[in-house]
């Protein structure tokens, strides 16, 4: 999966250079985009995107101002960025951090019937932050000449960014046009120059199958796929293949073999294993399922270096202490469960987040919130029960380290409702495996608010204005500091 976090939005800003900062009503440019960035797991910063003009020629200006994890300047400038035609406007997609360069993306969209259409000429520009210039830009389609309308035909690929750290990049290209017997996805390594390092294909007889990769985890090392052969309409042969992240050469190629149909809802790199898992059913044929029907939770230990499983381990809901459910993984007046994240401790053991929620018709009631403490061996240690507030959708947002790596908080946050917001905050402690709640309530009676992450040892709260006429003020950022126990 691609490491992507919340974002959140502004129209118009103008910051103050502390740790926080007001977004007013009126100021220059046009809103494109504002997002923060990451490296690796821990926030590196933020970048502001604005519009600034268009010229005849269909080339658009655009400011961009990159900041610290305390809202400080870095490096500012422009990029020249260009549309096919007036009625098309310049999008930002997404924006990928390595070693001291951003990498952002770039598309041109139409409006049909008020709604986004068809995303056209994905472009890229390469910045160096510490010089504050652009190493490189250009269009990902390499059948691509130029931003014009007589490309729109050819121009249906799809591309996808990763970080590899201090390599570069790593592009994943995908073709809604490919053909049984061909790959559905290719995967190939560029540098900071947008130079290609290498490039990954698979040397397995296709025949009558289409073969189709998606991305579960990467790190410096390796990069971890997860593939299908698909045939027609039928998945088969689902498997773990992992690529050599500096050269692309395939280390390992394995089948997903259970006696169970599985889940795969996480995937950690852990020095040379790889962590995964999920939920498990009912063994079917079309390896199809029904969410409600889960049997328990599993997961799956791969050594990279000798290619073996080293633990598959499945638990079933009835092996949970302290908790009546049965068999499906329903609870006793509270609901079914919903795992929300899964994390592995320094020290080998697991923890693990549900909530329970109810299912009728459309609508979907979350209510409690539970947390699992798995041993080293993946057996339930501990069960632990939180009373929260029913809402209508998922309380869980995110998590991220402490500070000083004494444990992990996990975020949850009532987004459903106006009034009487509480973001509550579970600590996790490493060492102690304690588990501590802080909740903070938020005041808005006159603004929106969201909850985003930042760094160590804070949250970030984003204020929306409902009145920026007003108060002169459409958003108010600022960071929280979290309270802890340090050990």
């Amino acid at each position: 999966m691609k490491k992507t976090y919340l974002l959140f939005f502004l129209l118009l800003t103008t910051f103050c250079f502390s740790q926080s900062y007001t977004v007013l009503n009126a100021a220059a440019g046009e809103y494109m985009a504002f997002q923060p960035i990451y490296d690796d797991s821990e926030l590196f910063g933020y970048v502001e995107l604005r519009t600034m003009n268009i010229d005849e020629n269909n080339t658009v200006t655009i400011k961009y101002i990159v900041l610290d994890k305390n809202f400080n300047t870095m490096c500012s400038g422009t990029l020249m960025e260009k549309t096919s035609n007036s009625k098309r406007k310049k999008k930002f997609e997404d924006i990928t951090y390595s070693d001291g360069f951003i990498r952002l993306d770039f598309f041109e969209f139409s409006q049909a019937f008020g709604q986004d259409a068809f995303p056209y000429f994905k472009t890229y520009q390469v910045i160096d932050l510490k010089k504050n210039t652009v190493i490189s830009k250009g269009i990902y389609n390499p059948e691509v000449k130029d931003i014009d309308k007589k490309y729109d035909k050819i121009d249906r690929k799809g591309y996808l960014c990763y970080s590899l750290n201090k390599t570069g990049f790593l592009i994943m290209e995908t073709n809604p046009d490919t053909e049984i017997g061909n790959e559905a996805s290719i995967f190939y390594a560029l540098n900071f120059k947008n130079e290609k390092i290498w490039e990954y294909k698979t040397n397995r007889e296709l025949k009558k199958y289409l073969m189709n990769y998606t991305p579960i985890n990467y790190d410096e090392k390796y990069i971890v796929l997860e593939g299908y052969f698909y045939k027609k309409t039928k998945r088969e042969q689902r498997h773990i293949l992992v690529l050599d992240a500096k050269t692309g050469k395939e280390l390992l190629y394995l089948p997903t073999s259970s006696e169970y149909t599985v889940t795969r809802e996480y995937t950690y790199l852990n020095g040379d294993k790889i962590y995964t898992g999920g939920r498990f059913f009912e063994k079917d044929s079309k390896e199809e399922y029904v969410t409600d029907e889960s049997l328990g939770i599993y997961q799956t230990i791969i050594d990279i270096k000798t290619s073996k499983v080293i633990r598959d381990k499945y638990v079933k809901y009835d092996q949970f202490p302290d908790l009546k459910i049965n068999k499906h993984g329903k609870i006793r007046g509270e609901g079914f469960l919903s795992f929300k994240r899964t994390s592995i401790n320094p020290d080998g053991t697991t923890f693990v987040l549900g909530e329970a929620y109810w299912q009728k018709q459309q609508y979907r009631a979350y209510t409690q919130l539970y947390t699992f403490l798995m041993d080293k061996d993946f057996n339930p240690v501990k069960t632990v029960e939180y009373e929260v507030k029913r809402t209508r959708g998922s309380k869980y947002d995110f998590s991220q380290r402490l500070a000083n790596s004494a444990g992990r908080a996990y975020f949850f946050f009532d987004k459903n409702d106006d009034k009487d917001l509480e973001l509550n905050i579970l600590n996790y402690y490493f060492k102690s495996q304690k588990q501590a709640i802080q909740k903070m309530p938020i005041t808005n009676d006159d603004s929106a608010i969201s909850v985003f992450p930042a760094k160590s040892g804070y949250v970030g709260i984003a204020e929306y204005f409902k009145k920026p006429e007003k108060t002169g003020k459409y958003m108010e950022v600022r960071l929280e500091k979290l309270n802890y126990e340090r050990e």
